[in-house]
């Protein structure tokens, strides 16, 4: 039997919505607020979660991007039950990573069949569910906190990554500007911008680097641009433009296999039209030196990035 949360203030709608899924044939477990919501979907691991979007002590929009931010939770789909249907608020909705947004004057079966069908495309194996975890109430609030210092940490960084072009003049100044942002807050060795129609790649250095690494950066960030844009790139008929102002390459470094590459990642750089023009890699020597909040902070800001340096570019461009 498929297990749902329902969450809602009101008894009422608490009641009609358990007593339309008991009838379908799922277990129901009720919460009353945000916070029990979120305790409750912990607790239970359940295949599915109705959630209220006006509750007390935490919002359903709120504990919606609690779930589906957690490795946890976040493969259980999340339905949203309220009585606000403007563009505004579907368009928050689905932003919180919600699979369906009804309102409240569904009918039975709408309400069933959503369920029904975001249980079936989630496609839950019960064998690879989490364990079930009790939380108290500072530990959800802990949780929202912490989802939220994250998400205005990776917004500033998405800010200043678009406030670039305002201040840069040329393509090699945006990228140089580019690379020190993400100096601030990706603790790389070697970072690159390589553009395959350009011929040319922006090297910037974040640490004292080693050659070995250095030039086995080089290769892998080629081969990554290859493989992303589908065509042929080639090391030796490259410009490179390495920015080291402090001199760390080859600094209190040697060659001896020791300070070789230990971690290396590259995104795509994608421009008008969904075409690539070259990647954004990085690398250390540090094994695994990318964690988790670094990962995410890059995935946030690929979209500016790339389109901060295809503005930058086709400014060139033009101006040639």
């Amino acid at each position: 039997m498929s297990t749902v949360v329902i969450a809602d203030d009101s008894p009422t709608l608490r009641r009609i919505v358990s007593t339309v899924l008991s009838r379908e044939g799922y277990d129901v477990v009720e919460a009353v607020d945000g916070v029990d919501a979120v305790q409750a979907v912990f607790r239970t691991q359940p295949d599915a979660v109705v959630l209220d979007v006006q509750m007390p002590r935490l919002s359903g929009y709120v504990a919606a991007r609690v779930l589906t931010d957690d490795w946890q939770t976040a493969h259980i789909p999340v339905i949203m039950l309220t009585s606000l249907d403007s563009a505004t608020d579907r368009y928050w909705g689905a932003s919180t990573g919600a699979q369906r947004y009804l309102t409240k004057d569904f009918e039975p079966p709408q309400l069933a069949g959503a369920v029904r069908d975001a249980i079936e495309a989630a496609g839950l194996d019960p064998a690879l569910r989490p364990d079930p975890v009790e939380l108290d109430d500072d530990d959800v609030m802990a949780r929202v906190a912490d989802l939220l210092d994250r998400k205005l940490f990776e917004t500033s960084v998405a800010a200043e990554v678009t406030a670039i072009p305002a201040t840069a003049r040329g393509l090699e100044e945006t990228v140089a500007a580019l690379l020190s942002v993400l100096g601030r807050v990706v603790e790389y060795d070697l970072a690159a911008v390589l553009l395959v129609r350009e011929r040319t790649a922006y090297v910037g250095v974040g640490a004292n680097t080693a050659h070995l690494q250095y030039d086995a950066f080089l290769r892998s960030t080629v081969d990554a641009a290859a493989t992303a844009t589908d065509s042929e790139c080639v090391l030796g008929e490259l410009d490179i433009r390495l920015a080291d102002a402090q001199g760390r390459l080859g600094a209190d470094v040697y060659d001896d296999g020791e300070g070789a590459m230990a971690t290396f990642l590259s995104m795509p750089l994608r421009g008008h039209g969904g075409h690539v023009a070259g990647v954004l890699a990085l690398s250390s020597a540090r094994p695994s030196a990318f964690g988790e909040t670094a990962l995410s902070t890059l995935r946030l800001i690929e979209g500016p990035v790339a389109m901060v340096v295809e503005s930058a570019r086709l400014s060139g461009v033009h101006a040639g």
